[in-house]
């Protein structure tokens, strides 16, 4: 018994996620690194992110280490860890196909986007979920979105319903806020590496 806790223990603080890491943005102008992340994205064959997330809601906070596995453009997959490192909540999206698994809760439910940003303040309801994984990564995804770049990369991201910051405002990134009306979710990249 003491060696399972011990291993569980030992997984949920390991740090290394596989992959390459990726490479820092660095010009001479906001522009410029606009070009570069486009790029980027155009490119895109693969990221995955180890991350902290404190997230307020409705005045209640909760934090816990959290993956992020964005394979594509067009899907994603967010696992949330409890504190022994087992799994407490996979939500899966293919496009506009969801499906949310709360493991702890033994509960599961299949939805759209917007049922996703009815669950979960860190969604936009403006982007399919794959776009708002590729933007908590530090590339712009999704077209209808306002964004605003330093010469290192994204500094912030706004649509009607939500705003990403990031801060310092680099890529890749190593913190990321995203709020939506009173919610607050707060993102501590550990590591964010591609997987093509």
């Amino acid at each position: 018994m003491t060696a399972a806790i011990l291993a569980a223990v030992f997984i949920s603080c390991r740090s290394t996620v596989p992959g390459t890491p990726m490479a820092a943005v660095r010009t001479s102008s906001p522009e410029e690194a606009m070009t570069q992340l486009r790029e980027r994205v155009a490119s895109f064959g693969g990221a995955r992110s180890l991350m902290r997330v404190r997230a307020t809601t409705g005045g209640r906070t909760e934090s816990f280490k959290a993956q992020l596995v964005v394979p594509n453009r067009h899907s994603m997959e967010l696992i949330a860890y409890t504190p022994l490192g087992t799994t407490a909540v996979t939500i899966r999206a293919d496009g506009d196909k969801i499906n949310f698994v709360n493991h702890v809760a033994k509960s599961s439910w299949d939805g759209s986007p917007e049922d996703l940003a009815r669950a979960m303040s860190i969604y936009a309801t403006s982007m399919k979920p794959a776009e708002m994984a590729m933007l908590l990564i530090g590339l712009p995804a999704a077209d209808g979105v306002e964004y605003i770049a330093s010469p290192a990369g994204l500094e912030s991201a706004s649509t009607s319903d939500v705003t990403v910051s990031f801060d310092p405002p680099q890529f890749p990134p190593k913190k990321v806020v995203v709020r939506r009306g009173a919610d607050v979710v707060e993102i501590e990249h550990i590591e964010i590496v591609a997987t093509q």
